[in-house]
């Protein structure tokens, strides 16, 4: 007779469970519109996939500025730089000729050495800065990503979802399991006067 109270809380726990593991599931499943008693079901994130990529998009434009896209450029070009041919035959020089052997030449040839030197370091500052805010000004992320999105299938979107989210979603789950438990619990309680 005592197994009775216990049964309420345990059937919430289970049914609360499934059932939000049934709602996780809706969420990516099924991937293609399917008509059930009329009614046209898809899953929330392959029927929207399109919107939520509009919404983050914006959400990134938001964030990001033509700032950040020059940063990352002309980090890009720093680094294509140190692993060009021209940065390796640089450091062979250096290698070769020991650096107070260059110093001392150019000390030898004077002014006109040091300020080339110096002339061509600020050239090349000048053309590093001028690309990289020109290629971030033509950068179009919006564009570039909403083309991505088009090309990642559904299974890839739902991966992507599940890798992201996949503590929140398990959560979800969970806690249906604790509601239906605590649920079930409330149940015996009021259950309890009649069976006793």
């Amino acid at each position: 007779m005592e197994l009775v109270y216990f049964l309420p809380p345990i059937l919430g726990a289970f049914i609360g469970y499934i059932t939000n593991v049934i709602a996780v599931e809706l969420l990516f499943h099924p991937k293609k519109p399917v008509s059930i008693f009329g009614f046209k079901i898809q899953g929330l994130v392959p029927a929207r996939s399109r919107e939520i990529v509009e919404r983050m998009m914006d959400s990134l434009s938001e964030i990001l500025t033509q700032d950040d896209f020059e940063f990352m450029i002309d980090r890009a070009i720093v680094r294509a730089y140190i692993e060009s041919d021209l940065a390796k035959r640089i450091d062979e020089i250096f290698d070769k000729y020991p650096l107070s052997f260059i110093r001392d030449i150019a000390e030898r040839s004077g002014l006109v050495a040091r300020m080339s030197l110096a002339i061509s370091d600020s050239i090349a500052g000048v053309l590093k800065d001028a690309v990289a805010k020109n290629i971030a000004k033509n950068i179009d992320l919006r564009e570039f990503v909403i083309k991505k999105a088009q090309e990642v299938s559904d299974e890839e979107i739902e991966k992507i979802f599940k890798k992201f989210a996949k503590k929140e979603l398990r959560f979800i789950e969970l806690s249906g399991a604790v509601l239906g438990f605590v649920i079930g619990c409330m149940q015996s309680l009021v259950i309890y006067p009649y069976l006793t």
